[in-house]
């Protein structure tokens, strides 16, 4: 048997998980958010608009 510890991690800094976790989010939001207006726009250019 030998005597070796495992190498120490670096503490888990949870407020830096959180902060990545929400900037994640918010990006998500903004594009989905995005898309929704595109999709409108799109959805009222081809109403108005005369086939």
């Amino acid at each position: 048997m030998t005597d070796e510890t495992p190498p120490e991690q670096p503490p888990f800094d949870e407020a830096e998980y959180r902060r990545r976790q929400r900037s994640r989010a918010n990006l998500m939001a903004w594009i989905l958010g995005g898309l929704a207006f595109l999709f409108f726009f799109i959805t009222m250019a081809r109403m108005v608009v005369p086939k």
